[in-house]
């Protein structure tokens, strides 16, 4: 009897424990923190439908975010980096992990216009934390990035080829000694002064010797991540 009363109770505690152990094996890495336009963003993960994304929303490890057409979407993360995301893009973190010795933040932009800000990961151990483009890898010595992945793809969606174009900002706050590696296995280069950049025009070349952007390319995308939407109004000023 005794046993069986004994069997119940950790039943009991197990059934109440279970939420619990779910919750923590599916706690959010960030949230939304801001969205414009027409159209929604999208967060896809295998094996479950794809969800819609309003402010405020969590987001989660291992899903691709996609945004639609006249779509700017910017998602916070624990660590307080930030990413912003232009019309048509889709991006992933593949990894994610704010625990003490642990730290680990790995994405990857899939296309489209992109622009980030480093968080506590970064600023501890630069190494944690990885960017890739399909075409390049951004290795993270400084704060302030942004750039753009474009596709040509086939009827069946099946991508072609890539080219990318990575840009160095200004740093935000005290930040200091900004820089960034970008590399792929055909070559690299280091940008370590704002507003200079390099282009990858396909998966088989090094990244082009490092130059001064032409204004209105970084113009053109700073427009697109920033432009009112009719629904929505321009993201605050000295944030992405």
């Amino acid at each position: 009897m005794k046993l069986h009363t004994i069997g119940i109770k950790l039943i009991v505690l197990a059934l109440t424990l279970l939420p619990a152990i779910v919750d923590a094996a599916t706690l959010s890495i960030g949230r939304v923190s801001r969205i414009t336009g027409e159209q929604l963003g999208y967060a896809e993960a295998p094996g479950v439908p794809a969800r819609k994304l309003t402010a405020g929303d969590p987001v989660f490890a291992g899903e691709r975010i996609r945004t639609g057409t006249g779509t700017i979407l910017q998602i916070e993360f624990t660590d307080s980096a930030r990413f912003t995301l232009g019309p048509n893009a889709a991006f992933e973190v593949e990894r994610y992990s704010h625990v003490s010795g642990e730290e680990a933040f790995h994405s990857r932009i899939i296309k489209g216009a992109f622009r980030f800000v480093t968080g506590l990961i970064a600023r501890k151990e630069r190494r944690n934390m990885q960017v890739s483009v399909l075409v390049a890898t951004i290795g993270i010595r400084g704060t302030h990035v942004e750039g753009e992945v474009t596709e040509r793809q086939e009827k069946d969606g099946r991508t072609l080829d890539a080219s990318a174009r990575v840009a160095l900002l200004e740093p935000e706050g005290s930040d200091t000694g900004s820089a960034i590696i970008v590399e792929n296995q055909f070559g690299s280069v280091v940008i370590d002064k704002p507003g200079y950049g390099t282009e990858i025009p396909d998966e088989k070349s090094p990244p082009s010797p490092v130059r001064r952007m032409q204004l209105r390319t970084i113009d053109n995308l700073l427009r697109v991540l920033r432009s009112p939407a009719r629904t929505g109004g321009p993201l605050r000023p000295g944030r992405p």
